[in-house]
């Protein structure tokens, strides 16, 4: 119910009106917020990228990375209505641009030239170049300086090479001296679908730091935790995942700090780092629940699966009402194929998460391969039955195409579910299973709470 409650919430969506800055958007814990441009557009690509680890639902994912792009345009169009000027706003720069990707551009030309008497509404830009990216040259009206922009499209929709091409300017433009014939990087900014650079000779008295979307370089600096939360939800794991670890070397008995190091290197495939994320965090809390989770399912992943049944037999042993505990014991009876005992620990995952989270959800999911699988079972023996009958019958014919088509049918939906079985342990993502590691899973406790 909750699934396609969800996905009729994406299709009553509307993305033809024009929104008004800042705008408001509802979180998701109720509250409506003001975001201006730049954060609303962030705050999209966020979701985006945290999209597969949010949602188990292949269905879900895909509604909302749509959800989200066809919001970002939206801003983009509302956003080019308010505040563009001349080409930008008329859509006649050409390039990579002219479309609502224009809006990017205009809200890095106000930011560049805020300060100035005259405004950017001033500047004429024309485009020198469009290949892997557009070179576009800028003239101020009133004062008659010039400047050149270099904007690349880096969302993988745009030229090959865009991306390298950037950094290497980054590096070249970067390291030029001060000089009133040397060209040199004045201002740049970076998201998730665009890289620009602002260049130019002489004076700058411009902003000189973006506010782009790459992590903060002074994000070390801050609580290993927030910082860690914060790369993760912007969309940058690798980098969550260095930041928790150094986290955990300096602070070891803290357990969030396990936890989370843990399942941020689970859902980057680092199997062997969070394995050694959640030993290290058993040291200090030896029985807690989510730390014997991690520890099982990145056994399993390993295909350690012994070792994992056994791991959650003791931690069952202390916590035996614990949901995502008999989860992960019902999908390794799965995989050794004891299927009562999965349907019998499922169903105590359901019984011990009243408030359908991620483990009743996933357990759900799993009960309902089992169910499938059952049905069809069934249905072959029914066949196989009627078959023999038609045989004693004298219609050897018929019983011999019932009995085969019992067994086919049998047959495949046992191995199906073997198929299906090995996919939930080994972490292979396939539609309809549940992953057994997601950002829901995320320990919650007062320190991430406030971040968030």
């Amino acid at each position: 119910m909750e699934r396609a409650t969800r996905l009729r919430r994406y299709l009553r969506k509307d993305y033809t009106q024009i929104v008004e800055f800042p705008v408001e958007i509802v979180g998701r814990d109720g509250l409506v917020r003001r975001y201006s441009f730049d954060d609303s557009v962030r705050l999209y690509q966020r979701r985006i990228h945290s999209a597969p680890m949010r949602y188990d639902d292949g269905d879900l994912v895909d509604a909302e990375v749509r959800h989200c792009r066809q919001r970002i345009e939206q801003l983009r169009r509302s956003y080019l209505e308010h505040f563009g000027w001349g080409p930008l706003r008329d859509g006649q720069l050409g390039g990579l641009f002219a479309g609502p990707l224009a809006a990017e551009i205009a809200a890095f030309l106000r930011r560049a030239f805020a300060a100035e008497r005259e405004g950017p509404t001033s500047l004429k830009l024309t485009l020198v170049e469009s290949g892997v990216g557009d070179t576009l040259y800028v003239a101020c009206r009133e004062s008659g300086r010039s400047w050149m922009l270099y904007v690349w499209r880096i969302d993988g929709e745009g030229p090959p090479g865009a991306r390298e091409a950037w950094r290497e300017a980054v590096s070249r433009l970067a390291s030029a001296p001060v000089g009133d014939m040397v060209e040199r990087l004045l201002l740049a900014s970076d998201s998730p679908d665009v890289a620009m650079l602002l260049a130019g000779a002489g004076e700058w008295t411009g902003p000189v730091s973006s506010g782009g979307n790459a992590v903060a370089s002074g994000g070390d600096a801050l609580d290993p935790l927030h910082a860690g939360v914060r790369a993760l939800y912007d969309g940058h794991p690798t980098h969550a995942l260095r930041l928790l670890e150094a986290g955990l070397d300096a602070q070891p008995a803290r357990l969030v700090l396990s936890q989370a190091t843990a399942l941020v290197a689970l859902l980057e495939g680092a199997f062997e780092r969070a394995e050694f994320a959640a030993r290290f965090g058993r040291l200090h809390r030896p029985i807690d629940p989510l730390l014997a989770y991690l520890l099982g399912v990145s056994l399993a992943r390993q295909g350690r699966h012994d070792e994992a049944a056994g791991v959650v037999a003791e931690a069952l042993a202390s916590a035996p009402r614990h949901a995502l505990l008999s989860l992960l014991n019902g999908v390794l009876a799965l995989r050794a194929g004891r299927l009562f005992a999965a349907w019998r620990a499922c169903g105590a995952a359901i019984a011990s998460d009243r408030e359908l989270r991620y483990p009743a959800r996933s357990a759900r999911a799993v009960r309902s391969l089992l169910a499938r699988a059952g049905a069809s079972v069934a249905t072959g023996l029914v066949s196989f039955g009627f078959g023999a009958t038609w045989m004693t019958m004298g219609h050897p014919a018929t019983g011999v195409l019932l009995i085969v088509a019992g067994a086919l049918a049998a047959g495949s939906s046992g191995l199906v579910l073997a198929q299906q079985a090995r996919a939930l342990t080994s972490g292979e993502k396939r539609r309809g299973l549940p992953r057994l590691v997601s950002l829901e899973l995320l320990p919650r406790d007062r320190e991430i709470e406030q971040h968030n």
